[in-house]
């Protein structure tokens, strides 16, 4: 009985720690749709949050003897996934710094990134019973990761066509989170994809 209650534990703090993460890159959908002073902060308080789960997880993880996954590979994919919710609050706080205002591609590869976040939670909701889910979803989360990539190059591309030294600049670096963030993404499915092989 008492690893059972070990492992519930692990597995209820990693679909909590998730949906905290996929709250915040809704947040940032929404901080790109209209980046109001509100919004912005809301993805900073979504990360903190997403932080304080992954703070709880990983001392856990340190108490306890007997996990119900590899310990090493709990710490892995709760340090991947919690990168998506710290790349969501970096790229709000650059764009106030370069005091630019979020565009068509930032928001199309913030929604892609949402729907990654998404997968990540259904992952994690069937990680303890349903690895056949896991599966399928994590695949599909990989495929999303293919598809901010274009998203990404075809940003890039568009941004050279100006002659705006600074606004590529600004922009690109701005990117370039949204393109880290799906690169995380991948790596958390890839962590969940080995997880479930060892069971």
């Amino acid at each position: 009985m008492f690893k059972r209650k070990e492992s519930l534990n692990f597995y209820a703090l990693l679909i909590r720690q998730s949906q905290v993460i996929r709250d915040a890159v809704e947040a940032l959908c929404r901080f790109c749709e209209d980046p109001t002073q509100e919004n912005g902060d809301f993805v900073k308080a979504k990360e903190k949050e997403a932080d304080a789960v992954r703070r709880e997880l990983v001392d856990d993880i340190n108490r306890t003897f007997i996990t119900p996954i590899d310990r090493e590979d709990l710490f892995r994919l709760s340090s991947s996934i919690d990168d998506l919710a710290d790349y969501a609050w970096t790229t709000v706080k650059e764009a106030r710094i370069y005091d630019i205002r979020p565009d068509a591609n930032l928001l199309a590869m913030a929604r892609t990134l949402l729907k990654m976040a998404d997968g990540l939670v259904v992952c994690m909701k069937n990680l303890e019973k349903d690895h056949q889910a896991v599966y399928a979803e994590a695949t599909k989360v990989k495929k999303l990761e293919n598809t901010l990539n274009v998203q990404f190059h075809k940003s890039i591309a568009e941004l050279f066509e100006t002659d705006d030294i600074k606004k590529i600049l600004k922009y690109r670096e701005i990117y370039n989170h949204m393109n880290h963030a799906s690169d995380k993404g991948d790596v958390s499915a890839d962590i969940l994809l080995d997880i479930i092989v060892k069971f």
